[in-house]
């Protein structure tokens, strides 16, 4: 069973703060992967959410892109939620992807990763930093010595 993890592809093109980006998100169990275009300060957004995670107990956090509604005619859905478990601060993050796609080209993942306080701070952190527009991608895992940053080329 593999580690979970998140890692996060960014795609440059002519709109320098309209970003194309690539998920893919695994629990160790479950995975997904898909993409979304979010504005440059999405990612702040989520960074601070997470950063500094919970403010007190129950907790939560949730950051959407999109919508499953067809009449809303979105490319894709995206929810990213933090919240806490039980009365000790314990956290979790959970994601869902909706590929907004119609059979056979269908694909929706929802699942979460338990994890303490301090790695889904370095991972609000991370998204923070990715902010800059440095990087072209991260990889978070629960463990620090697995962080990985790429410089653009």
């Amino acid at each position: 069973m593999d580690k979970p993890s998140v890692i996060i592809r960014r795609h440059p093109y002519e709109e320098p703060y309209n970003l194309h980006l690539e998920l893919f998100v695994s629990n160790g169990r479950f995975s997904c992967a898909g993409d979304i275009y979010v504005a440059a300060d999405d990612l702040a957004e989520i960074g601070r959410g997470l950063s500094d995670f919970p403010q007190q107990v129950p907790d939560e956090y949730i950051f959407e892109h999109g919508s499953e509604d067809p009449t809303e005619r979105f490319y894709r859905h995206f929810r990213l939620r933090a919240y806490t478990v039980g009365r000790r601060g314990q956290c979790a993050i959970e994601f869902r992807m909706n590929l907004n796609e119609k059979p056979p080209a269908q694909g929706i993942a929802e699942f979460s990763i338990e994890l303490e306080a301090a790695p889904l701070n370095r991972l609000g952190s991370l998204f923070g930093r990715f902010r800059r527009l440095e990087h072209l991608e991260f990889k978070w895992t629960s463990s620090d010595d697995e962080m990985l940053l790429q410089h653009q080329i």
